[in-house]
């Protein structure tokens, strides 16, 4: 089984080394790091050359020559990885050193795994620990958690970007790349909650109760919980999909979960078409 990493950087000089580290010192070895750097201006791209030198055989850096921003970014990072297990991860965050072996235990032992995401401790930028955590911010309590074990109440609330699924914490089968890349979200959907989605449909949405990552709160993060104003940041107006386009096409993919998407105007196979490939 070959594990992989889908790592997106962005301008991240000050925390990549810490995160790369700590992948790379798993208790279970990972066998891939995918790095796609969407055209950062600092020392990011100059340090993650030099870990590839150091770690030809594990390291991959790819280097965009226009900004994707992060939902495109992580598409990219995702279609590059050849492992039957993809984690995401994030440049400024710190893996739990037995992140992997966990998850991959987890894999092991469940039926039908699509996506598994688990909670994240809260620290600072200097990497002290917050009182709090990311379902704590999320608001993923007990009876919500209850709720997603039933893979379409989960489904019904990601389509409706009620998401609880933190990407820095996801690991996805290979398998579900067929139908989630290319990403085909509307304003506002970040690309955990598209993957979830997908993974939900398939009834192979999961959650694991620990905390394995440590998850870095700072001013500059692209995407993330403001520590001062614990809001959860929503993507910038990028997207040409509408909302109806994206309930067609998740439509089209599961029709056996229609009666779990809200009412749309469906439209004709040649006008889905039409905009699906207009975004590509």
């Amino acid at each position: 089984m070959i594990i992989s990493v889908a790592l997106c950087t962005y301008n991240g000089e000050k925390y990549i080394k810490e995160q790369l580290d700590s992948i790379i010192n798993q208790t279970y070895q990972v066998d891939e790091i995918i790095v796609c750097d969407d055209s950062s201006t600092d020392k990011t791209l100059q340090i993650l050359k030099e870990y590839a030198f150091q770690y030809p055989n594990l390291i991959s850096v790819f280097e965009n020559k226009t900004n994707l921003r992060t939902i495109k970014n992580f598409e990219k990072a995702i279609s590059l990885t050849n492992g039957d297990l993809i984690f995401l991860a994030d440049q400024d965050d710190i893996w739990k050193t037995s992140k992997v072996e966990i998850i991959v235990d987890y894999y092991k032992n469940t039926k039908n795994f699509k996506l598994v995401f688990t909670n994240g401790d809260l620290i600072d930028d200097k990497g002290n620990l917050i009182n709090s955590t990311l379902w704590d911010e999320w608001g993923f309590s007990k009876e919500r958690r209850k709720l997603w074990l039933d893979n379409d109440e989960a489904y019904k609330d990601l389509v409706l970007n009620k998401n609880k699924i933190t990407g820095a914490t996801v690991c996805i089968n290979k398998s579900i790349k067929s139908n989630a890349i290319p990403i085909f979200t509307p304003d506002g959907y970040w690309h955990d909650a598209w993957l979830g989605l997908h993974a939900a449909a398939q009834g192979g949405l999961y959650f694991i109760e620990q905390s394995l990552i440590l998850y870095r709160i700072h001013k500059s993060q692209q995407i993330g919980i403001s520590k001062k104003t614990k809001e959860i940041d929503i993507p910038k107006k990028t997207s040409s999909v509408s909302k109806n386009e994206f309930y067609s096409y998740l439509n089209r993919l599961y029709p056996n979960k229609s009666n779990l998407l809200p009412i749309f105007k469906k439209k004709s196979f040649i006008e889905f078409l039409k905009s699906k490939f207009s975004i590509l």
